[in-house]
């Protein structure tokens, strides 16, 4: 799990998290209401199906569209979380099963703690086969 540094709130715009995508090089932001609780989640593909279904992509640029809509009206809100006790195993296990790119997890009063990303599997699978090459190697 990466604890989340970047969320969105709700009211802000397609700009600013397009800004905060691009600036944590990151592609996905849960939306949290004024609590602190996971209302949504935002991802790149949204903010691209956005732009595309407003209605002259090949006229409008980006930027004029994103300041203009709420991150409310494109975000997915019925969103699968975990808690801080589900294990890999179970994590993995969701994001194949469904397809997904991440797993907000969320505490008991549905407050956004951290996040759980294809990356951090691609980064524990890294760091394994890294440990295995090392202690298998001959001496």
């Amino acid at each position: 799990m990466t604890p989340v540094v970047e969320v969105l709130s709700v009211g802000d715009t397609l700009a600013a998290a397009r800004d905060r995508l691009e600036r944590g090089h990151i592609r996905h932001l849960p939306v949290v209401d004024g609590e602190n609780r996971l209302v949504g989640l935002l991802t790149h593909r949204n903010i691209l199906a956005a732009w595309l279904s407003h209605g002259h992509p090949d006229r409008e640029r980006p930027e004029a569209i994103a300041s203009e809509v709420p991150v409310e009206m494109v975000m997915e809100r019925d969103v699968l979380t975990v808690d801080e006790n589900t294990t890999a195993a179970r994590a993995a296990e969701l994001l194949e099963r469904y397809k997904f790119g991440c797993l907000p997890v969320v505490d008991e009063h549905h407050r956004v703690v951290g996040i759980i990303t294809e990356a951090d599997f691609v980064h524990f699978a890294r760091t394994f086969f890294e440990w295995d090459a090392r202690s298998t190697a001959p001496a």
